[in-house]
């Protein structure tokens, strides 16, 4: 009888883990297609529709791989991120334009400057056309966000839209 309640335990025990495990893994599947992150602007080339930018960088592997690279490399970046929200570059890697990106929160981009001491990276991309008019009033230090696609089925899909950077309306105060 002992064997039995012991058995029934073990089996109990496993089906759970293996939901748990299951539905841990799902989680880590965006549910949106797109995410937005955001980038204080460094430039703004309105006739090319080229966009410089910079964001922090908290990876690891970008941290040791940014330093490697030379100004007008192409490059692929993944973000940190959940679901709609990107915060910041967690992986750079040399692009490889015979490979596709199928990752979540990642999208190719040309490198242009990587600061170490401040954990910075300044890239350029190009942006939808319809983001050129409302980005032309964004000076230079002030922030921008970019709508991205998960998993663009090439280059020009990758960043949907560029806005200047809008905060979200702050809760009251409960003092």
């Amino acid at each position: 009888m002992k064997n039995t309640w012991m058995f029934l335990a073990i089996v109990t025990f496993s089906v759970l883990a293996l939901i748990a495990m299951r539905v841990g893994a799902q989680s880590v599947q965006p549910t949106s297609e797109t995410y937005s992150w955001s980038g204080e602007l460094v430039g703004f080339d309105a006739s090319g529709r080229t966009l410089t930018v910079k964001s922090r960088v908290v990876g690891d592997q970008a941290l040791a791989e940014l330093p490697h690279f030379k100004s007008g490399d192409r490059i692929v970046l993944t973000w940190s991120g959940f679901d709609t929200y990107a915060d910041a570059i967690l992986r750079a890697v040399r692009h490889d334009a015979a490979k596709k990106w199928s990752e979540p929160f990642t999208f190719p981009v040309e490198f242009v400057a990587y600061e170490a001491p401040r954990q910075y990276v300044t890239f350029k991309f190009q942006v939808p056309a319809g983001s050129v008019e409302p980005l032309k009033s964004v000076k230079p230090g002030e922030w921008v966000t970019a709508i991205s696609k998960h998993r663009a089925s090439n280059e020009t899909e990758a960043i949907t839209a560029v806005n200047a950077y809008t905060a979200s309306v702050a809760r009251p105060s409960t003092n």
